[in-house]
């Protein structure tokens, strides 16, 4: 007998269960459906069509089937199930999932065609098949077929779902599938051994994929001033990238699921948070951003405070071992005791960064020696595109790359050592540069062209920051207009060479640029260098002076938003040129400075390498002070000791003590 019930619920409702993007959760509610039936065999097959998309899925179990009796009732209505909060299964006493009787109209995600099979035994002792169809166009009417079935039959029910053509339909054949089935229904299968799942021909087996686990723990939340109790579990899983915090009733069935993937994207995991109200709250996720009223709230505040403070323990676990080790294997690329709270802070950011990629870190011992010590060369020179060149190196994935940009942005530690091992750096080099120009020995065996010259193209911060990055080397005047037009935005294409008055062709050793913020004006320095041995005299100013009007003469050259200096750079000054360069009410080191050209500001300079050396060590010195005392590198060490004390050097792992003020009001001295 045939009959047609009519779906109290409407067509809209009915489309929103049916959402064609969660068919994995679809698949998940008939896998439910039937472990509510008690079912201890569940198998989910896929077929596939001739292109290998999804043809046709089938949900078969063992449970205890339906009688026509209640799948009259049951497909008439949605919500109000009969399985009752909190209650449990008939004959095997498990606890049940479904409660708002949704389930089967999820079905049409995964197909417009429906067919439920069901053999189950009648209150009078006799088996039943019963058969329930419904096409997605008309969704809301099914056709009900009861007929006796042979003594002979097993009760269960099997759900056919064909027609629908849709490529979300093949995310139910990629890995990420098994591995949110497997998370789903972990705790069920963990607890209930004998229920076998398979899914696609394979044995959904979440002990084989549980690498760690942690046990629930009693919780408790506020809301409304009243304390909630609730339970939380947590599972690392070895393999599949899951991160997600499933929501559950008491018994840890899932009722609404989160997405964590951004959420401590070094590990895979599913916390579990069963709350007896939690099918109530069904649905209440999305207000919780809205900033609606929902216990739902401080329960998710709570939880993800655990799941933060348990996986910071297993990540410092973890590390420490992962430290160890490379210090046993020889690959470290620190010292086991940092000097200096720079060099510890250091040290304890490479602990972080390098320990959270450590999967990637793999081969023989020099292989690692190599990677690790490409990683201490980019966080202390070039951290901003360390990021880049571990993802090209290592080939690690989005989550690790965002993982590692994660690192990096909560702490200021990364900067502050950039910072500090540039200023180190270029100290030394003044050093080295200091020694070459002056010492007796050496200065006389430097030259200008194979020596200065190559080495100062490199290092032009010597002259000043601005001028780090806009310059030419080794060029002729014809080339100085191009890069002086291309600078102020002039077509760079000059109408013929540039000449000296003299109707020579000169050459400039360096020519910098920066955009000034004095003004908008474009600022040129250009400077010629002289080896140490040559001391200045009128004749190597006067070379700058014809450069100096070279400019001022050639119109093409002409704008008043440009500043030009010369500088002659030596190591000593003749005593008949410095009555010139130290006039009454002008710069000390000023050689010339025209007047009467109002297109352009030109000056002509005479500087000495101790000048020069002196003014570049003054401003690293100011960096410097200004890195050791900044209130920055503080505040990282404070997230380092509160957040991985396990990892950095034990003089690290307490902040020092404030100064005390003395009862005179003054202070004790720094030691």
């Amino acid at each position: 007998m045939t009959d047609h019930v009519l779906l109290e619920a409407g067509d809209d409702l009915v489309r929103q269960l049916s959402h064609e993007r969660e068919a994995v959760k679809a698949v998940l509610e008939l896998v439910w459906n039937a472990l509510d039936a008690d079912a201890l065999q569940v198998g989910v097959t896929i077929e596939r069509s001739a292109i290998d998309g999804v043809e046709k899925i089938v949900v078969h179990d063992d449970g205890d089937g339906f009688t026509p009796e209640v799948a009259r009732n049951a497909f008439r209505r949605v919500g109000n199930s009969e399985k009752r909060e909190g209650g449990t299964t008939p004959r095997l006493k498990r606890p049940l999932h479904g409660k708002a009787g949704r389930g089967r109209l999820r079905a049409f995600a995964l197909g417009d065609t429906t067919r439920w099979t069901s053999t189950a035994r009648a209150l009078d002792g006799q088996l039943m098949l019963t058969t329930v169809e419904s096409g997605f166009g008309s969704r809301t009417t099914w056709s009900i077929d009861a007929r006796p079935a042979p003594d002979t039959a097993d009760c269960g029910t099997t759900v056919e779902l064909w027609g629908k053509q849709s490529t979300h339909l093949n995310r139910l054949l990629e890995p990420k599938a098994v591995s949110q089935i497997t998370a789903a229904l972990a705790p069920y299968l963990l607890t209930w051994t004998d229920v076998r799942v398979t899914y696609d021909g394979a044995l959904i087996n979440p002990r084989d994929q549980v690498q760690d686990e942690e046990w629930s723990e009693d919780l408790t939340f506020e809301y409304e001033g009243q304390p909630q109790s609730f339970q939380i579990r947590l599972i690392h899983w070895r393999t599949g990238s899951e991160r997600m915090i499933a929501l559950c009733d008491a018994a840890a069935s899932p009722v609404e699921t989160i997405d964590a993937t951004a959420e401590h994207s070094d590990f895979t995991y599913t916390a579990y948070v069963l709350w007896s109200p939690m099918p109530r709250h069904r649905n209440e996720v999305p207000l919780i951003t809205l900033g609606g009223e929902t216990p739902l709230a401080p329960l998710l505040t709570t939880a993800r405070a655990w799941i933060s403070s348990r996986l910071e323990d297993r990540r410092r676990r973890q590390r420490r071992r992962v430290v160890d080790r490379w210090i046993d294997e020889g690959v470290y690329p620190y010292p086991a005791r940092a000097e200096g709270s720079q060099a510890q802070a250091e040290q304890a950011t490479f602990d972080l960064v390098a320990t959270s990629i450590n999967r990637h870190i793999t081969g023989d011992r020099m292989k690692k020696r190599l990677t690790l010590s490409l990683l201490q060369n980019s966080l202390r020179h070039n951290p901003d595109q360390m990021v880049e060149i571990l993802e090209k190196v290592l080939r690690m994935s989005g989550d690790d790359v965002s993982h590692l940009h994660g690192l990096l942005q909560q702490t200021s530690l990364s900067s502050i050592i950039r910072a500090s091992s540039i200023v180190t750096a270029r100290l030394q080099f003044l050093t080295v540069l200091e020694h070459l120009v002056f010492d007796e020995e050496t200065y006389g065996l430097v030259g200008e062209r194979d020596h200065l010259h190559k080495i100062l193209e490199r290092e032009l911060w010597v002259f000043g920051e601005e001028y780090n990055m806009m310059r030419s080397s080794e060029i002729g005047l014809t080339r100085m207009l191009e890069h002086h037009r291309r600078a102020i935005g002039w077509d760079p294409t000059p109408d013929g060479p540039v000449y000296q008055l003299s109707g020579r062709r000169g050459r400039v050793d360096l020519m910098l640029s920066a955009n000034s913020t004095e003004h908008d004006r474009v600022r040129h320095l250009v400077i010629e260098l002289k080896a140490p041995d040559v001391d200045a005299d009128r004749d190597q100013a006067n070379q700058l002076d014809d450069y100096m009007q070279t400019v001022l003469n050639d119109p093409r050259f002409a704008n008043i938003d440009t500043t030009w200096d010369f500088y002659l750079v030596v190591r000593n000054i003749k005593d008949r040129l410095k009555p010139q360069l130290r006039q009454a009410g002008q710069p000390e080191g000023l050689y010339s400075q025209p007047t009467s050209y109002e297109h352009a500001k030109v000056r002509v300079w005479v500087r000495t390498w101790s000048e020069i050396l002196r003014e570049a060590k003054q401003r690293l010195e100011f960096v410097k002070s200004g890195i050791e005392h900044n209130p920055s590198l503080e505040q990282a060490l404070d997230y380092l000791r509160s957040r991985h004390g396990d990892l950095i050097p034990d003089q690290l792992r307490h902040a020092p003590p404030l100064p005390q003020p003395r009862p005179d009001g003054a202070h004790d001295a720094a030691v």
